[in-house]
């Protein structure tokens, strides 16, 4: 018998926001590790004592949280989802009656409260500290780099206006009057996303910055792939369990930008943690002298995948190490890093920034290794003995 649907749907529903959360969803497993009380005290010193009660601080933060776990990339989503996700609104605190806050919340807290502050920073470390408290840590580290991104379109990149000689501005003067004339009288009023011809003119970043986030560069890969406005996002991982250690972004400068924020995490890991590893496994692109010498200086051993390049002594003490076992282990398991990026660019809006400029882009970076060293915990502390 084929059913109908009923024509007079209950006036009042009696039921409780937690029964409709699964007890297997992510976000159920992740919400008993956020301390609610730890942002509380962090955010207390930017609040006044007076004037109107402001929206919860705790709620604010597992609201972008629970945003970047759904794959919310902006602000107006998070309000969509909260508006819409039941196991959402249970995430960060609010009923099903309770209204839902404007989308321009987030943005004026960022910029007027968090902007400058480490706080993000920090709830990332009490990650890290916890699982060094329950064992989770191991001595054997990896580190890798990546490239993501920048809230940029390659449209806002100008000249930078720099002093020519005459020669020098007798040529580009030569090249402008040749595009025009080559444009010929095609008028272009959109000043949102104008018509630029770039034949003819070679763009590096030497020569040309973004308008809209001139922290970006121009950067790629590999030759074959397409530049694109970007900025390097380093991270430090312990292999065991696969938790970040370490996480930063650089302002893209080839190769350099992995090699030196990869030992500035180091040396935040040591100042900050109080921890080092014994060992760090990387790719080709850190068989470099400086930084071998670097982690020489530190005393960690580098397992870093050798090449027949290199006479010096530093390159000379990496190959001798690919005799040992441990070397093969360490070689191994940093690709396991890799698994990391590829699970925040896939689910976490990690692929491209939403946010400019270094420093908010840091922010945003914080809160998404935040989030991964959470759902590393989680499934840590699924697989726990009682």
């Amino acid at each position: 018998m084929m059913g109908a649907r009923q024509p007079q749907p209950n006036l009042f529903h009696t039921v409780q926001l937690e029964d409709l959360v699964p007890e297997n969803h992510p976000l159920r497993r992740i919400r008993p590790l956020v301390d609610t009380e730890r942002i509380r005290k962090l955010c207390k010193p930017f609040y006044s004592d007076e004037g109107r009660p402001s929206i919860p601080p705790e709620q604010l933060f597992l609201a972008m949280l629970g945003g970047y776990l759904l794959g919310a990339r902006s602000d107006r989503q998070i309000i969509m989802e909260l508006r819409c996700n039941m196991a959402f609104r249970w995430f960060v605190g609010l009923d099903i009656d309770s209204k839902v806050w404007d989308d321009t919340t987030f943005s004026k807290n960022r910029e007027h409260r968090f902007d400058e502050t480490d706080i993000f920073e920090t709830l990332f470390d009490d990650t890290v500290r916890q699982a060094i408290e329950k064992g989770w840590v191991s001595d054997h580290w990896s580190t890798d780099g990546t490239l993501v991104r920048a809230n940029a379109s390659q449209k806002s990149f100008v000249r930078i206006e720099l002093h020519h000689s005459p020669e020098e501005f007798r040529e580009v003067v030569s090249g402008k009057k040749k595009a025009e004339r080559r444009r010929g009288n095609d008028k272009d009023d959109d000043k949102g996303n104008p018509t630029v011809d770039w034949q003819g003119e070679k763009r590096s970043n030497k020569t040309h910055r973004s308008t809209t986030d001139p922290d970006a560069r121009i950067a790629t890969k590999s030759n074959k792939e397409t530049a694109v406005p970007a900025y390097t996002v380093n991270g430090v991982m312990e292999n065991r369990n696969r938790i970040l250690m370490g996480i930063g972004v650089e302002i893209f400068q080839g190769p350099t930008s992995e090699r030196e924020g990869c030992l500035s995490l180091l040396r935040r890991a040591k100042e900050r943690l109080k921890i080092k590893p014994k060992t760090l496994g990387g790719d080709k692109g850190f068989f470099e002298k400086k930084f071998i010498q670097g982690l020489l200086r530190r005393r960690v051993e580098p397992h870093i995948a050798a090449q027949e390049r290199g006479s010096d002594r530093a390159h000379m003490r990496v190959r001798m190490r690919r005799r040992g076992f441990g070397y093969g282990l360490s070689q191994r398991a940093r690709k396991k890093i890799e698994e990391l990026w590829g699970e925040g660019k896939e689910l976490h809006g990690l692929r491209r920034f939403s946010r400019r400029m270094l420093d908010n882009v840091r922010q945003e970076t914080w809160i998404k290794g935040w989030l991964l060293n959470l759902k590393r915990l989680a499934a840590l502390e699924a697989r726990a003995p009682a």
